[in-house]
């Protein structure tokens, strides 16, 4: 009996390599947690620590403070313990949250003015870079393949990632080659500098990032279904920061900007409904 459950134990056992992808993505998952409160806390009680900055980036930023504390970092947490009991679902959440807080955290890094918080800002854009390494390490692409059961709706999922990602890659390239040949960018209240930075975080990390969970998802390819859960959670959490954001520079003044932007919040309840489908369609073991 003992060499029984000896061998059904060892059979069980996580292998070395996602055992250590898993305790080190629980570190630095921590570590993004707790500066990601500690960067949105300040940024939303501080009132001039983004005083160097437009009034139309100030009010993005605070804006994204809001959500990442009230959501991202919540949401890390709690996918966290419930991945840390067995859950895939909440690992590919937490992955989900982990690329948002990379992608949002890019700008506060590259795009804010130098403030107080600069180096808060560097820990959680670092630690989510290589949080997102040993958390994708850990996972096994093809176990969590083979436990999903609606196709067609993932399929929808697959045919949104790709159109959002066609779309901003074709809209940033075109205002980028306009701007080129002419010299002039017409974005309304948006500063040049502001969409500067813009175009060169999406066309380096959103847009290959949706573009390729999309391909590989429609294909139906093991890591399609990862990236295509992950880069859905993504795209809610950060629809929510655009959808704040709006409504923290229509307070603040920023001509042009709507509260609430019906084109912003349509993409909000789609991109919720993606997350919702890739999540919800994962048969649990």
């Amino acid at each position: 009996t003992s060499t029984l459950v000896h061998e059904s134990a060892r059979s069980v056992q996580i292998p070395e390599r996602q055992w250590n992808g898993s305790r080190a993505a629980f570190v630095l998952s921590s570590i993004v947690a707790v500066a990601s409160v500690v960067a949105s806390v300040a940024g939303l009680v501080i009132r001039d620590l983004y005083q160097d900055d437009t009034a139309w980036a100030t009010a993005a930023l605070r804006g994204g403070d809001l959500v990442t504390l009230v959501v991202a970092a919540p949401t890390i947490v709690v996918a966290m313990v419930l991945a840390s009991r067995g859950s895939s679902r909440a690992r590919l959440v937490w992955i989900g949250a982990l690329a948002y807080t990379l992608y949002n955290f890019a700008f506060y890094v590259f795009g804010a003015a130098f403030n107080d918080l600069f180096l808060v800002h560097v820990i959680a854009f670092t630690s989510s870079i290589f949080s997102l390494i040993a958390s994708m390490s850990a996972v096994d692409a093809s176990a969590i393949a083979r436990r999903y059961r609606a196709r067609v709706l993932v399929r929808a999922v697959a045919a949104l990632l790709v159109l959002v990602g066609v779309v901003f890659a074709s809209l940033w390239s075109y205002f980028s080659i306009d701007y080129a040949v002419t010299g002039r960018l017409s974005l309304g209240a948006v500063p040049l500098q502001g969409m500067h930075l813009v175009f060169a975080i999406d066309l380096s990390l959103m847009v290959p990032g949706m573009t390729l969970a999309g391909v590989l998802l429609w294909r139906r390819r093991p890591w399609g279904y990862v990236l295509g859960a992950v880069m859905s959670v993504f795209g809610a959490v950060y629809q929510l920061n655009l959808a704040a954001a709006g409504w923290f520079q229509a307070n603040a003044g920023v001509e042009g900007v709507r509260r609430i932007d019906p084109v912003g919040a349509a993409f909000v309840v789609v991109f919720l409904v993606a997350a919702a489908v890739m999540i919800g369609e994962l048969r649990p073991v």
